[in-house]
């Protein structure tokens, strides 16, 4: 969540604070929530014919090379490519966010699915309150590298926590 909130909360201002105009800083996050949409639907589809494990580690480990690529694009020079970079970051990194909701309720026992999936929700909005404060603070430090770089490693700290789950969806049988 911390990937997906400080999108929500400071892509615009990176973006303006590199230079763009503030339309265009606004179409890289019109660009991240359309790309977030057809990457949760996709991811969705995707984890009901293959199960859960290799969807979800693969949109993460896209979602951080996407972010860790963006990183060596020139915003002066190619903003439209960012822009369309920041759209499929946002498929890979919504993919895995809005489908993990799924993976709690099946990965916890029932007599303590409950307790389960809003634990793992809890710590998840941990990442999205440490958005607010990481988001600022990498963007003053660090501009839009700075940013980039904190999206790849949490989407890198995301996808090696998945591979370390045991359980998962299983593959819908044929």
């Amino acid at each position: 969540m911390l990937a997906v909130y400080s999108a929500f909360t400071w892509l615009p201002t990176m973006l303006t604070s590199e230079g763009l105009d503030v339309a265009i800083a606004g179409s890289g996050l019109t660009a991240y929530n359309f790309g977030g949409v057809l990457g949760a639907l996709t991811c969705a589809m995707a984890i009901t014919r293959y199960g859960s494990r290799w969807p979800l580690l693969l949109c993460s480990f896209l979602g951080a090379a996407t972010a860790l690529y963006l990183t060596r694009v020139n915003i002066a020079l190619e903003a439209s490519i960012l822009i369309a970079g920041f759209g499929v970051q946002g498929f890979f990194a919504n993919a895995v966010q809005s489908t993990m909701y799924a993976v709690c309720a099946y990965v916890y026992p029932t007599s303590v699915r409950a307790t389960g999936t809003a634990s793992a929700l809890a710590f998840g909005r941990l990442g999205a309150i440490l958005s607010a404060f990481a988001g600022a603070t990498v963007i003053t430090v660090g501009g839009k590298d700075g940013y980039l770089l904190m999206l790849g490693v949490a989407m890198i700290g995301l996808t090696l926590s998945l591979a370390v789950v045991g359980r998962h969806i299983p593959a819908r049988k044929t």
